[in-house]
């Protein structure tokens, strides 16, 4: 037997319906927040984490972050960014109308995004500010796979048993 959102109990799909739409509001505000604090642009990246000359700028002071703040956010990011993945992995696993490939390679993409994000934001911050570009990127794709995996789940979890394939 194949275990899809359509063999799953109601209470369960209802569930993954509210976890993927709090995940959606709560990944679209960090997406804000980066935003507000970099423009979502390499250089305003770059300053973020390395720091500003205050006397080139009449933005507000920016420092380096430091390492223990590196391995903070690191810390943090990477643990709960990957319980955001496994649930929504779970989620696209369960989906009906993939192929295989297609699910696999929509689970192991947001993992693969993360490694390459912080590497990125570590290589940035301590070896060139050019590799915001290489995290601008990855964390690009990582978006754009987040929200293509929560449709496809908020697509099937809203299916009724009795519709057709």
């Amino acid at each position: 037997m194949t275990v899809t959102w359509r063999s799953v109990p109601a209470p369960l799909r209802t569930l993954a319906r509210w976890v993927t739409i709090v995940q959606l509001v709560g990944y679209t505000t960090s997406l804000v927040f980066v935003w507000h604090t970099t423009r979502l642009v390499p250089p305003g990246v770059a300053t973020r984490y390395r720091g500003a000359d205050p006397l080139a700028t009449q933005a507000a002071m920016q420092f380096p972050k430091s390492l223990a703040e590196m391995l903070t956010i690191t810390h943090t990011h990477l643990l709960s960014m990957a319980v955001i993945f496994l649930l929504t992995g779970l989620g696209v696993a369960l989906c009906e109308r993939l192929s295989e490939r297609r699910k696999r390679w929509l689970i192991a993409e947001p993992f693969v995004a993360l490694l390459v994000s912080f590497s990125a934001m570590w290589l940035m911050r301590y070896v060139d500010p050019r590799f915001s570009w290489l995290l601008e990127a990855s964390s690009a794709v990582l978006a754009v796979t987040f929200y293509v995996q929560s449709y496809l789940i908020l697509r099937e979890v809203g299916r009724r048993e009795s519709e057709p394939t």
